[in-house]
């Protein structure tokens, strides 16, 4: 029948009857789609061949040096993921996870691909806190060793789509999130790592109400991760970079409270005396000054001088007296004196 063929149904009171056509399938056309899916299909996978090449290589995984971390146990956790039994495969991946945590870096590929088949699990039994949780650190991870055009970071976001959605409305997720979070604390401890990335996790869902709960979260949730995993450690890396992060949208947002609870986390986060540290006030100071409602104008003037008192002599301090920055901050000064 030309390009088509025509699949029928035989029936003992019809003879026969239509069912559907299917286009043959040819070596350029195995699925036998017709010619506009086939067409969208190849542009598709044209667009991935040229993403692929703006993928950065990624950097040797330190697995090779630990051939025992894909033991046996290992093996039976794949097994039971293969035969569909995430309940019996999840304690064994995570104990796997472990393994390689303790040996390998948390953003070594090899640990992040794990990474990334845990949470697969959680979602699979039903748990899409742990899940979201641990996706939205591995995530970050993923963009920064092999980019967000790279199929590994695709999933791992597609993972916290579908995290989401089995939790429902924003307002949802920051509930459920508080209560892992609690439930993790209570049983171990608020300084694991499965707590940390629950605590970050929990900031992002909180700023859509509060960001300056978001940012005290985030503050507290850096101390911890210092303190248990070490100032240089992969995660607490990201928290530190979420934490910078929610100051940028606080600043954006240009609410005085929030603007205030950002600059306080940049002298945490950056230092008191880092650039980036003494422009935020230097904007907050602007943002003061700059009260249209007459009862607050006063009081928030003087908030403002001394606040660009305070800065510039920082500024004087760390940075060199022609410093752009330093400039500012004095001229701001010299008219609101």
């Amino acid at each position: 029948m030309g390009r088509y063929r025509i699949i029928t149904l035989s029936s003992s009171l019809t003879g026969s009857r239509y069912v559907g056509r299917r286009f043959p399938v040819r070596a350029d056309n195995p699925l036998g789609l017709d010619k506009k899916t086939a067409a969208l299909v190849a542009q598709a996978e044209a667009e991935e061949q040229e993403a692929a090449k703006s993928w950065p290589e990624p950097p040797p995984s330190q697995l090779a040096d630990h051939p025992e971390l894909r033991g046996e146990r290992y093996q039976e956790a794949e097994d039971y993921w293969e035969f569909d039994f995430p309940d019996r495969a999840l304690p064994v991946f995570e104990e796997v996870l472990a393994a390689h945590e303790a040996v390998l870096p948390a953003d070594d590929t090899a640990t992040l691909q794990l990474r990334q088949r845990v949470a697969e699990a959680y979602l699979a039994v039903g748990r899409p806190v742990a899940a979201l949780a641990l996706l939205t650190q591995t995530q970050a991870h993923l963009r920064r060793v092999l980019g967000p055009t790279h199929p590994d970071t695709r999933r791992a976001r597609d993972g916290m789509t579908n995290a989401r959605s089995q939790l429902g409305l924003s307002r949802d997720e920051a509930k459920a999130l508080a209560a892992e979070l609690a439930k993790l604390e209570r049983t171990l401890g608020p300084d694991h790592p499965k707590a940390l990335r629950t605590a970050c996790a929990l900031s992002s869902a909180l700023l859509i109400n509060s960001v300056v709960r978001a940012l005290e979260v985030l503050q507290e949730t850096l101390d911890r991760s210092e303190r248990a995993l070490g100032a240089d450690h992969p995660d607490t890396s990201h928290v530190r970079e979420e934490l910078i992060r929610t100051c940028e949208l606080a600043e954006y947002r240009g609410k005085p409270d929030d603007v205030r609870a950002a600059a306080r986390a940049r002298e945490r986060a950056q230092g008191p005396d880092a650039p980036e540290t003494l422009a935020a006030l230097c904007n907050l100071a602007r943002l003061l000054a700059s009260s249209r409602r007459r009862r607050r104008r006063r009081r928030r003037r003087g908030e403002a001088v001394e606040l660009l008192r305070d800065t510039l002599e920082r500024c004087e301090r760390t940075l060199r007296p022609d410093d752009p920055l330093t400039a500012d901050v004095r001229r701001q000064l010299e008219e609101l004196s």
